[in-house]
């Protein structure tokens, strides 16, 4: 049996950026649509008509051809936008946890930038994953008295070593940076026409935080994946999902499997009410290890990973202040599938500051 202690991870984004905007087309409507209700038929505008000037899409400016999407807002760290845009994005984690032994209850809040670059039309990179965080841990002897009773922790450890464990201490309050990480994608599938893009990335995980916050346990982790996104008129669909493993050997090996969606709607013009699920399996990792204070786990702003599977559900609202340059989003997560009696809550705010 193998399972994982708690800590945390995030996100990383900031600043801002203004946008060539591609050359008009005869047939295609103003931004916003005089009629609020009104939805871009894309099928009327061809590639090569959105882009006659060919100046419209490039390095640095990316891909301006999906307007109405927006991005996911909950999950930064692996879910990613299909498009090659160039983008900052400040952003900020409140998260409140409670039955996650032997962690105790407490609250967090992280913040940090995230930032991706076009270096085409089609192939972006970017951080995502990194920034600080200020956490703190409640002392509850009611949690570590749970941990010497537990009879799955027993079936592998002697009640000696058991009865150590729940004398662990993380209460306090606990401040530092979390690992770095980032991504590079590449658009394979690009329909203007049906507004539809296929894009396969690479993840990457440097373990560089703080062990206060039980970062920087090696090793370095790796994750392919791909990410899709499709317009239904006024409704929007992402789908994202890869596979985290090891690039080396560690005390803090883990494989995870990931899958999240996202579905929107297009109201006004310009407000977008959205849902997300996000699910993380943990497939395999080591057994404890005594020696660390905890195990890596973390809580991506509302993904708690341990043995088995945990769904989140996350719900709110993405306002476009500027088309394709200036938005800003916020959403409440919950879990609904969780490994031991975890609850996690939280809000994540997320600004959008696109070239």
């Amino acid at each position: 049996m193998s399972w994982r202690w708690i800590a945390l991870a995030l996100t990383l984004g900031t600043s801002t950026a203004l946008a060539q905007q591609p050359a008009a087309v005869p047939d295609q409507p103003n931004w916003p649509l005089s009629d609020p209700g009104e939805a871009w038929n894309s099928s009327t505008v061809t590639p090569i008509e959105e882009n006659a000037s060919g100046s419209g899409n490039g390095f640095l400016t990316g891909n301006h051809d999906f307007r109405n999407f927006i991005n996911f807002i909950s999950n930064p760290l692996t879910s990613i936008d299909p498009r090659a845009v160039t983008a900052i994005y400040p952003l900020f984690g409140q998260e409140w946890i409670s039955n996650a032994s032997p962690i105790p209850n407490g609250e967090a809040q992280v913040y940090g930038p995230a930032i991706t670059i076009a270096l085409s039309d089609r192939f972006a990179a970017g951080i995502n994953q990194g920034g600080i965080a200020d956490a703190n841990f409640s002392a509850n002897p009611i949690q570590r008295q749970r941990i010497i009773q537990d009879e799955r922790l027993q079936e592998l450890l002697s009640a000696r070593v058991a009865a150590r464990v729940g004398s662990l201490d993380f209460s306090g309050d606990r401040f530092g940076f979390l690992n770095l990480g980032g991504f590079f994608q590449y658009t394979v599938i690009e329909n203007v026409q049906s507004q539809f893009l296929l894009t396969v990335g690479l993840r990457w995980e440097a373990p560089c935080g703080s062990h206060e916050l039980f970062q920087g346990y090696g090793p370095a982790e790796l994750s392919p994946y791909f990410t899709v996104g499709k317009e239904f008129g006024n409704y929007h669909v992402l789908f994202t999902t890869g596979y985290e493993f090891p690039v080396g050997a560690g005390n803090d090996t883990l494989n995870v499997y990931y899958a999240n969606i996202h579905f929107d709607r297009r109201c006004f013009g310009w407000l977008y009410p959205l849902v997300e699920i996000n699910s993380n399996f943990l497939t395999s990792g080591r057994s404890v290890d005594f020696g660390l204070d905890t195990r890596r786990g973390f809580i991506d702003f509302g993904d708690f990973e341990a043995t088995g599977n945990v769904v989140t559900l996350a719900a709110g609202a993405n306002a476009v202040i500027v088309p394709e340059h200036l938005e800003f989003g916020l959403v409440y997560t919950t879990t609904i599938a969780t490994q031991r009696d975890l609850e996690a809550n939280g809000i994540i705010a997320k600004m959008t500051i696109r070239y």
